[in-house]
């Protein structure tokens, strides 16, 4: 049976551990890309920005995995070898018994936006993987991958804890994926609306209603 929404995928992972990093994770890429939609395709979910696909996620009995393109993985190659990161050709591996690598995963997201503001189709054109190769066989620099801060520490804990939390204690509230997307993306909009106003943790767990 074709899975259509978020609550179904995650279904699919009987371990419930394993299904709160999921839903973890893609908490965290709502927030922090408040730009992107978040779209069930093939059964699994996934991020895509002006129709074009960003990066996607699946989920297997040892690890979740994370999913640019090819062509971003090419490019990661050496930084993922430098990280000690399980990868295969289409996508990075992340054990479940292991902290995620939210610094890769942003680097990619990054990445797949910056390569991809001026592709239209949905996967990028084949000369991508070409393009991708040859800095990687020339020896240049890498992708950087920035390393995180007590700052980002502090704005997950306000803003991405309090979603996880709210979804895990009310899935029935998130059905749809436009219900979990506004649910998830909602103080960040407000913040974009309002920057002056102080968003603290219990303002932002007011407004996701978990007062």
């Amino acid at each position: 049976m074709a899975i259509k929404t978020l609550d179904e995928f995650l279904a699919t992972i009987p371990d419930d551990d394993n299904r709160e990093r999921m839903v973890d994770v893609v908490v965290w890429v709502g927030f922090t890309y408040p730009e992107l939609e978040l779209r069930i395709v093939w059964n699994q979910p996934m991020f895509t920005h002006h129709g074009t696909y960003i990066i996607g996620f699946s989920a297997a009995s040892k690890h979740m995995a994370m999913a640019p393109e090819r062509a971003t993985m090419i490019r990661f190659e050496p930084v993922m070898r430098e990280r000690g990161t399980d990868f295969g050709k289409m996508f990075a591996r992340q054990p479940w018994d292991k902290p995620f690598d939210y610094e890769l995963l942003d680097a990619f997201i990054q990445h797949q936006l910056a390569e991809k503001q001026d592709v239209t189709s949905f996967w990028r054109p084949k000369e991508h993987e070409l393009a991708a190769a040859e800095p990687v066989a020339s020896g240049a620099q890498p992708p950087v991958v920035r390393e995180y801060t007590e700052d980002d520490d502090e704005w997950l804990r306000a803003t991405v804890l309090p979603a996880l939390e709210h979804y895990l204690a009310h899935p029935e509230s998130a059905h749809t994926l436009e219900e979990f997307d506004a649910l998830i993306k909602q103080p960040v909009r407000d913040y974009e609306e309002h920057p002056d106003d102080v968003y603290t943790l219990d303002a932002v767990k007011a407004e996701l209603g978990l007062d």
